[in-house]
């Protein structure tokens, strides 16, 4: 007779629902958003656009600061006292995107982006400084339990983005007026996230007090280092590539970029999704923590082989569905590469994690700064001379590095984990090789059913495929 699950196990998947939806919602808006870019305006001002963009998610950072994170969990454990709460973060708020929107004004000015790319640079400041305060009240939202917020808001945004950009896309209208849609669907989102927080806290956030702000800065200090250095390593090939060799460089970068990006949503919704239920076990049950960093591992990491070998042997076919023509083809063998960095990303973020709740996110700070510093020397001396294909090889290294960076404080779990998967490891590799022979879609969908097939069976326990069954993660540890 089947279990009933409990409310506790209900009320988890049900936020967990709304948080992937939030995400998904994005993506999906995301996706055509470049696409449609990619595919209307060609590598040339795609490039610009995805300098912009990127630059822009930086500064989003800078100006977040791990403050949000922070405030998620103040207001979860004081919510008699969230308006004095939510007044202290918003002032601290306000002095990091000042700080932001400074910087994004002045980077244009002293670096050489082409005049197409600083243009919508300036236009993006704005979408920048509507995001990260509508990332403030996400916070007070999801430190209520109330994510459905979040997602109807995400949903409401990105509906009137993209239906503007459907529109003004189709005109073809100049790009720097294309932009304009950014920041009127992040204002009107804005808009709302304001309403919304007041009925919910009954009483107005947007007020300064900036009593006791030593003590909140020291309190995120090592989150918002980690969560800006974190960004930067990853994503500043891109503003390298625009300053070094141009828009359509760039371009042709971020649209293999951007596919990795889809892609690597997988291990970021299981990371969301299981980060407060680990931290709360290693409080009180180590053996459970270890468990489950060990299942979380197993998962992503069965979930990964297929993708990076598939993703690999298809760059081709999917560059050409997803951007058409001819126009990227460069991008190919760039995504090509990216394989190797979804393979390690996936292998890596459940060390990552053990950090995180074992209380040593300090390790993942200094990690992600020497990451960030290494890409930029490195990326500085081979993207004159190799272009597109040296930044792609030189991110899979810094991930190497970043990766041993996770693991090796872990590598007592490392030995025990890896001891789980070597066997099915090399079956799926020599399971695979047959689509080096036909990869035909009937070979394809026999292919990932026996190896779907040989991971249940032989990639996991007895009591591990209990706890799947048993809604994943929530029972039997």
């Amino acid at each position: 007779m089947a279990r009933k699950m409990n409310p506790e196990s209900n009320s988890l998947w049900k936020k967990s629902m709304f948080v992937s939806m939030s995400q998904l919602i994005r993506l999906f808006t995301n996706v055509l958003i470049f696409v449609g870019i990619a595919r209307l305006y060609g590598p040339e001002e795609y490039g610009q656009f995805t300098i912009a963009y990127t630059l822009a998610t930086i500064f989003i950072v800078v100006a977040d600061f791990g403050f949000d994170v922070l405030l998620t969990t103040e207001v979860a454990k004081n919510r008699d006292d969230v308006v004095n709460i939510g007044r202290k973060f918003f002032s601290m708020k306000i002095l990091f995107t000042l700080l932001s929107t400074t910087f994004m004004l002045l980077i244009p000015a002293f670096k050489a982006f082409s005049p197409g790319s600083r243009n919508i640079i300036y236009v993006l400041v704005l979408y920048m400084i509507f995001t990260t305060f509508t990332n403030f009240f996400n916070a007070i939202f999801r430190g209520y339990e109330r994510f459905e917020f979040e997602t109807k808001i995400s949903f409401i945004t990105n509906l009137i983005l993209l239906s503007l950009l459907i529109l003004l896309g189709t005109l073809k209208v100049d790009l720097y007026f294309l932009m304009i849609s950014f920041v009127m669907a992040r204002f009107v989102g804005l808009i709302i996230s304001i309403i919304k927080s007041r009925k919910l806290v009954g009483g107005d956030l947007i007020k300064l007090d900036f009593s006791g702000w030593r003590i909140t800065l020291a309190s995120v200090l090592v989150y918002g280092i980690h969560f800006l250095f974190g960004n930067l390593y990853f994503q500043i090939d891109t503003i390298l590539l625009g300053f070094i060799r141009g828009d359509q460089d760039a371009g042709i970068y971020q649209a293999a970029f951007k596919i990795m990006l889809m892609l690597l949503l997988i291990p970021e919704i299981a990371i969301s999704t299981i980060l407060p239920m680990l931290s709360k076990v290693f409080v009180n049950n180590r053996e459970s923590w270890s468990n489950i960093g060990r299942l979380l591992f197993k998962i992503l990491f069965f979930i990964a082989l297929p993708v990076a070998i598939l993703l690999y042997f298809n760059s081709d076919i999917i560059i050409t569905i997803v951007f058409g023509g001819k126009a990227f083809n460069e991008a190919i063998p760039v995504l090509q590469i990216f394989s190797f960095v979804i393979l390690l990303r996936f292998s890596v973020e459940p060390f990552a994690l053990m950090l995180t709740t074992a209380n040593r996110q300090r390790i993942r700070m200094y990690v992600v700064i020497t990451a960030t510093i290494l890409n930029l020397i490195i990326n500085s001396l081979v993207i004159p001379y190799y272009g597109i294909i040296g930044a792609a090889w030189v991110s899979v290294g810094i991930n190497v590095l970043v990766g041993l960076g996770y693991i090796i404080p872990n590598r007592k779990f490392l030995f025990e984990w890896l001891n789980g998967i070597k066997i099915l490891f090399f079956l799926g590799l020599i399971i695979f090789s047959f689509l080096l022979v036909d990869s035909t879609i009937a070979a394809t969908v026999v292919t990932l059913l026996l190896y779907g097939g040989l991971s249940y069976f032989i990639g996991f326990t007895g009591a591990e495929r209990s706890s799947i069954i048993n809604n994943f993660l929530f029972r039997r540890f």
